[in-house]
Parts: structure tokens; C-alpha cells; sequence
């Protein structure tokens, strides 16, 4: 959402929050390749169970890192954002941009006059409540806060509030069943899944909570930063057992397990401070461990990697989306390949698609850098060809375009499931 560089001396020391992102962003391509290429057979056991609950840790710090970065960026205009000046206007450009490729990654059919047509639950699938979805609505409540608040240090305060808020009453949202008496596009934002993949409650909190400790933690002096991410590394690995404690060993896990189904692997307060603790975690020790991780010739090059994939986050997810799943312009693998992989062939897979990535990052970051007019003009063609194609193809066409795939990979369009 925003680059980590300040203009003060310990700017150097921030990139390591482009790392963590960076760290998110791979690991988000790892779990995506898993959860769509893996055959069945091999989705139990130990290690899967250790490998999936692990896996639950991408979105939030992806999320984490986003409010992150929205505290990095606001920190430096703050002057310009409350004068309602350029960069304001430019970063809720950016937001709508941001807004327009989630919804544009859940268009279920390559038609206007298609999806006009479809059941009202095909048609659903362009209203689900996806990541990208979720850190625009927190980045835009974050902003209203901002420009209401006057002044920094308590906007911090401001932003753990909200982080309770989204934590605490996402079991009493989720019972209220927004989406059977809002309008779709407005309650699938609110709703549990399915109608939601990412319903703003809890998972704002993500955002609100990397935004408060960023805020605390760039308040500080160079060795009051050390002693700060070293308390919050104590407490992100007490807390996980805490909660857990909390939840199956005593009677009072009402405390943080009530309202929707009491379920504390779904919306409980317990998990996502379960959760978020993960994120803290590598927030800080990244930070107290970046030196040692640029010491050498090879991990200063893979901190580089990392802080360009993290850097170029938005693309990182797009892209491998098309690449894993597919999107309105392409089918991916998902659909070809399907559940059918054994580990050593998704390990390949994860591999080579991690390198694709990087490379096409890399590529795209170049030409952003080196023209940066025709990086907006072929972005802006891109969007006139695509709406051009989605406007004028009809129903029967992509009724033709479905058969003539299912007919030649039927065992792959049987086990896909994406719009």
C-alpha cells in the first residue's frame, strides 16, 4: 500500500517491513499453489494439519503489513492529507484502483449479457468480500480517522480501539446475519463465509493492529525500537499460549468465545489474537534481526527479493492469482490441474511459480521506474481492451467457450470451482 522509506536516519532499518510483506507474499503463493494443486489423499496428518494452520497466518499478515504501511505513509503527510492537498486525492485514486481489481479478480463470467443472466448465485461471486477488499474499507476508515483525529500520537490510540472493535464484536456481527437484510454488495462485507471471504469483522483488526504498533514502535529512539519489538516478540509468543489455555483448559473461554456458533477457529477474539500474534512476531523479529540477515553476500540478495516482492505487493497478488487460479482474462491452473498433485510435484510447483513471480515483479517494476506514463497507458489499455471484450461477447459464445474446455479437460472443470 505504501513504501516503507522515510527521509530519517533509521530509514534504512524500515525495509524491513518490505521484507515481512515480501515473506507474506510468498508465503500467500505456497499456500495457494497447496490448497489448489494437492490431491485429496495427502490433506490429512500431522503435517498437513501443521502446514495448514501455519498457512492461516498469510492473509493476516499480509493485511497486518498494509496497516503497516498506511501508518508509514500518514505519518509523512500528514500535514499534506489534512490540507486535502494532491497526495490525498492520488492515494484515494489508488484505493479505487485497488477496489476495481478485487472486484474485477471476482467477475464470474467472460460476459456482461452472461452474468446478467446468471442465477443469483453465480451472480454473488463478484460481491464476495475478498483481502484486497478488506484493506481498502480498513485503509478508507483509517483515513476518515486520521483526518478527524488531531493529532498523531492520538490516532494510535484511535487505531488499537478499532482493532478491539473489528476483534470483539466480529461474533456479534456475524450473528446478526448482515447479508439477509443489506443489499449483497453492502452485506457481503459484513457476513460470514461463504457470502464473505474476508468480512470486514475481524479482519480489519489485522490492519488496525499493524498500524497502532507500527505507530508506537516509530515513536521510539534506535535502542528503545530494540527494547520495544524485543517486549512485543515476549508477548506475541505468551499471548498464543494464553489464549489457548484460556479457551480449552479453563471455564472461561466465554471470555473470548461467544456469540456466532462460539466457534474459536472462526471469529473468536482467542484466534485472531492467536493470529495476530504470528504477524507481531516476525514484525519483530525481522526488525531485530535484520543486520544479521544482510550480513552476507546471498541473504542481503534474498532480503533484496523479498523487499521488491513486498514492495510490488499488488501485482505479487494479482499475478499469481492468474498464474494459481485464473482470472475474467485467463484460466489458470486450478483448472487444468486440479487437486492431483503428490508434495514433491507441489513443492516443483511452488518453486517455479515463486521465480515466475519474482521475474515478472521484477520486470514490471523496471518499466514502472523507467516509463512511468506508459506503465499507467498500458494499465488504462489493458482495462479499455477487457471491458471492451466483456461488453460485446455473448452468452452463446462463452456457453461454446465452457463446453469446448470441459470437453477437453473434463477431470480438471469437474474439481474447479472458480468463477
Amino acid at each position: 500500500m505504501a513504501s516503507s522509506n522515510t527521509s530519517s536516519p533509521m530509514s534504512g532499518r524500515l525495509t524491513f517491513i518490505d521484507i515481512l510483506r515480501g515473506i507474506a507474499c510468498v508465503w500467500m503463493i505456497e499456500t495457494h499453489v497447496v490448497n489448489a494443486c494437492m490431491s485429496n489423499g495427502f490433506r490429512s496428518g500431522w503435517f498437513f494439519t501443521l502446514l495448514n494452520t501455519s498457512n492461516g497466518y498469510v492473509s493476516v499478515t499480509f493485511i497486518f503489513c498494509a496497516g503497516a504501511g498506511f501508518w508509514l505513509a500518514a505519518s509523512r503527510k500528514w500535514d499534506e492529507y489534512k490540507g486535502f492537498q494532491s497526495s490525498l486525492r492520488k492515494y484515494v485514486k489508488r484505493l479505487a484502483f485497488i477496489l476495481l481489481v478485487a472486484y474485477w479478480l471476482h467477475i464470474p463470467e467472460f460476459s456482461l449479457w452472461k452474468l446478467l443472466q446468471a442465477q443469483p448465485e453465480r451472480q454473488n461471486i463478484l460481491f464476495i468480500c475478498d483481502v484486497l477488499h478488506a484493506i481498502v474499507m480498513a485503509s478508507l476508515f483509517a483515513l476518515t480517522a486520521m483526518l478527524l483525529t488531531p493529532k498523531p500520537q492520538y490516532l494510535r490510540w484511535v487505531f488499537v480501539a478499532l482493532a478491539v472493535v473489528f476483534f470483539f464484536g466480529a461474533p456479534f456481527v456475524w450473528t446478526l446475519e448482515p447479508d439477509s437484510f443489506l443489499p449483497r454488495f453492502l452485506g457481503s462485507y459484513l457476513s460470514r463465509p461463504p457470502a464473505a471471504a474476508f468480512p470486514l469483522f475481524p479482519w480489519c483488526g489485522y490492519f488496525f493492529a499493524g498500524a497502532a504498533i507500527t505507530a508506537f514502535f516509530m515513536e521510539l529512539e534506535y535502542e528503545q525500537r530494540r527494547r520495544f519489538a524485543k517486549i512485543m516478540a515476549i508477548i506475541a509468543v505468551i499471548t498464543p499460549a494464553a489464549t489457548l489455555f484460556l479457551e480449552f483448559f479453563t471455564p472461561y473461554n466465554w471470555l473470548l468465545n461467544y456469540g456466532w456458533g462460539q466457534n474459536w477457529y472462526l471469529c473468536s477474539p482467542g484466534n485472531a489474537l492467536f493470529r495476530v500474534s504470528g504477524s507481531v512476531l516476525m514484525f519483530s523479529l525481522l526488525y531485530l534481526y535484520q543486520a544479521q540477515l544482510e550480513s552476507s553476500a546471498l541473504g542481503k540478495r534474498i532480503a533484496g527479493w523479498l523487499q521488491l516482492m513486498g514492495q510490488e505487493s499488488l501485482f505479487v497478488y494479482v499475478f499469481h492469482l492468474m498464474i494459481v487460479y485464473g482470472s475474467p482474462a485467463n484460466l489458470g491452473l486450478s483448472y487444468f490441474v486440479g487437486p492431483s498433485f503428490k508434495p514433491h510435484a507441489v513443492i516443483i510447483v511452488v518453486i517455479m511459480t515463486v521465480i515466475a513471480v519474482y521475474y515478472m515483479t521484477l520486470l514490471w517494476h523496471d518499466f514502472k521506474l523507467r516509463e512511468p506514463k506508459r506503465h499507467k497507458r498500458l494499465i488504462f489499455i489493458f482495462a479499455g481492451l477487457f471491458a471492451t471484450i466483456f461488453l460485446l461477447t455473448t452468452p452463446g459464445f462463452v456457453d461454446w467457450a465452457n463446453a469446448w474446455v470441459k470437453e477437453r479437460f473434463p477431470q480438471a472443470a469437474q474439481t474447479n470451482t472458480a468463477g
